[in-house]
């Protein structure tokens, strides 16, 4: 009787022990890193340019972490595990409106948020993204509200809704991440087309 309970509890610990033993037998696939980036061409900044802040910049909490999120149905998000984002999604936002508006030539100077009052600040542009993620259809949806603040006087100056959506080259995640830049080097576009 009890050699028989013995082998049962044996067999029972390999049965759960197998399945253990051969996940840590398959080779693991390395997580694959993305950034978006500029894709505004750069032009010679204005001899009348201002000192321009950046941000604050928001975005939802569910695209705050470091996975990447698409949507495969209007209401679930999916977390796309081995895509990964490779700084915080927020800073690489805010970085390429920066460096986007640095290429229309639009400022002498930027300065990210926060700033001092020595930075001499004469333009802040707040964005506040609604959505950035791939839709269930494919296309990438950048829906965002975005205002020019006058720095030195206090007070909006300029307020919009963006809402776009770009189709991906190719169904990839890479894909998605060109589009998402391209997204943003738009909205960058029409931020610096309102900035006096």
């Amino acid at each position: 009787m009890r050699q028989t309970v013995q082998k049962i509890m044996s067999r029972y610990m390999l049965l759960l022990v197998a399945p253990i033993l051969a996940a840590c037998a398959s080779p693991s696939v390395p997580d694959q890193y993305y950034l978006l980036s500029p894709l505004v061409q750069p032009v010679p900044a204005s001899a009348s340019a201002s000192v321009i802040g950046v941000g604050p910049v928001t975005i939802p909490s569910y695209l705050d972490r470091s996975t990447i999120i698409t949507r495969s149905a209007a209401n679930r998000p999916e977390v796309n595990s081995g895509y990964r984002w490779a700084e915080p999604l927020g800073e690489n936002i805010n970085r390429v409106v920066m460096d986007n508006l640095d290429r229309v030539g639009v400022a002498s100077r930027l300065e990210v948020f926060p700033w001092n009052s020595r930075d001499q600040v004469k333009w802040q542009v707040v964005v506040d993204i609604d959505r950035f993620e791939r839709q269930a259809d494919g296309k990438v949806m950048l829906t965002a509200r975005w205002k020019l603040v006058d720095f030195e006087r206090g007070g909006i100056v300029r307020a919009a809704k963006y809402n776009k959506t770009s189709t991906p080259n190719e169904a990839t995640i890479e894909g998605t991440v060109i589009a998402m830049s391209s997204l943003l080097a738009d909205l960058s576009s029409e931020i610096a087309g309102q900035i006096p």
